[in-house]
This record gives structure tokens, sequence and C-alpha cells, in this order.
């Protein structure tokens, strides 16, 4: 679901374990109704047209975390390029190149400044949300809600990359997570060491198209409607939760090494690993402190 593998290791009784995981999934099911533009009762189709309306529920908490980001990004991370998205076609069996002249007429319907502040977009203000930065995280973490309310004890919810960990493993301090080199993605540029996090990761390995000997992914750069070239090939974020770290790894890529880490650096309870363009892994400070590990393969 939401266009990626779901899946989930719990601790918990046997009786409890088929049930909870069920619920689990079909929360999240619920949360990528509300988050996509497909239909055309949802709101976020609504709002494409035009059409007043008042954003509440799910997609309220999602939009909150996407704006919080924005604000401190400075737009590194912008939800509105919903349409941008959509001429690249990242996603789709179909992604395609657009030429300038449609990335320019596209980029005037973005901007995170043009997002009301207020829970209500009125009648005639039409705003392409995209929000698959965010509301994969965001579904993680209701999935995790869910499980943890159904009495498992422990597990690890993992969405494509997009995870979270809860509880305690039995028999072991830390979850060992994966960080893929982005050179070689089938293997491992390092492994993170947490105990309840959540970890995300954005980089130009997971979805491309390449014409000509040029690699475009889908991670773009708001301020120009291309693909980011900031001088990053992955960035990984570990926050407390899913919704918030999905963010910050966009903008943490888009904004490139040195911004990047100042971002994260300025962000209470995020940290992160960087990998740039010729294999050199950064760090943030409070890696190896606080309960967070990172050991480089």
């Amino acid at each position: 679901m939401m266009g990626t593998l779901v899946e989930v290791v719990l601790y918990a009784d046997k009786e409890t374990a088929p049930e909870a995981s069920k619920q689990a999934f079909e929360r999240m099911l619920v949360v990528e109704r509300e988050a996509h533009a497909s239909e055309e009762s949802s709101p976020l189709y609504r709002l494409r047209k035009g059409e007043g309306v008042v954003i509440e529920g799910d997609l309220a908490l999602i939009l909150e975390v996407a704006m919080k980001v924005s604000r401190a990004s400075a737009g590194a991370f912008d939800p509105t390029l919903g349409q941008v998205v959509y001429l690249w076609g990242f996603g789709r069996e179909d992604p395609r190149i657009p030429g300038p002249e449609e990335i320019q007429t596209a980029m005037k319907n973005a901007g995170y400044l043009g997002v009301p502040e207020e829970q209500c977009c009125p009648e005639g203000l039409g705003i392409w949300f995209e929000l698959g930065g965010v509301a994969k995280g965001y579904a993680v973490d209701e999935a995790v809600r869910t499980l943890q309310e159904a009495g498992v004890r422990a597990g690890i919810m993992n969405a494509g990359g997009d995870l979270r960990t809860f509880g305690v493993r039995p028999g072991r301090e830390y979850w060992n997570i994966g960080v893929q080199d982005p050179e070689n993605p089938q293997e491992l540029a390092g492994v993170l060491k947490v105990r309840e996090a959540a970890v995300a990761t954005s980089g130009d390995y997971q979805r491309f198209l390449e014409k000509d000997g040029i690699r475009y992914h889908h991670i773009l750069d708001p301020a120009t409607g291309y693909p980011a070239r900031s001088g990053l090939r992955g960035t990984t974020v570990i926050a407390p939760d899913c919704a918030t770290a999905d963010a910050l790894a966009t903008a943490t890529f888009v904004l490139g090494p040195e911004r990047g880490l100042a971002l994260l650096e300025g962000w209470d309870d995020a940290e992160g690993v960087l990998i740039t363009n010729d294999g050199k892994i950064l760090t943030t400070s409070g890696i190896g402190e606080g309960g967070i590990k990172f050991e480089k393969r």
C-alpha cells in the first residue's frame, strides 16, 4: 500500500498478533485514502479544483507536520508541489521529463507561503497538495499507535524504508536499522542502532528515470521544479515520530550537506546520517549519544 511494500514485525501473544496487525493495516488504508487526490470525493481533489474545503482529521494533522517542516526549512520541503510532481509522473508507469514551459506554468501554482494558517481553504483557492513526503510516515505512526492500543508489547512497522520501532526487542538492547549505500543499494553504508525511534530515508536511488546518461530522481527542488542537485545522494533522519522524520529527510536532501545538517542540529530530538555524492558519510552531533549509534560498514 501507499506505493510500497509494508511489513510489520510484532512481539505479542499469539492471540493478539493477527487481529492487531489487521487493525494496523486497516488504519494505514484509511490514511492512504485521506492523503491522496485520486477520488473526486476526497478533500485533496476538491482543493485542487478550488472548492471550499475545511481541513480536518488525519489531513489536518498531516498538513500540520508538513507546514512545520516547510517553515523550518524555508520551503526546501513544500507540500504544494502536486502539479509539478504530476508532470514528472514518478510513481506511475509513465514517468517523463517535462518541458521547461510546463514546469514554469506548474510552479506558478506552488508555494507553501500561500497555504492559509487556519484549517480552512476558501472557495477559489486551488492548491495541489502532494503529501507523499509526509503521509507515509504519518500512516506508520498511526499503525504503531493502533498496535500499542491492541496490546502489542514491541515491534517494528516498515513502509518502504519509513519505519518506526516501539517497545524493547526481547533479548536485545537496540533495534538494528540498515542504511543503504546509494552507490549500491543492495549493500549497506552502515547500521543504525536505536531504541524507540522513527527512521526515514530519502535518496536519489529510490525512484528515477534516465535519459542521455542523466539520472532524474523523484526528489524535486521546490525552488526549480527539477530534481534536487544538492551534493547528497541519501539522507536518513531519526526522530520521535515518522511523519516528522519523513518530511525532514526530504528537506535535508534538498538543502544539501551544510544546510541540511544545520536544519537537523536545530531541530529538537532529530538526528541524521547524510551521504554525499562522493560517498562521504556525515552525521549529526547527537549520534552516539542518547541511545542512537551508527556503525559504518
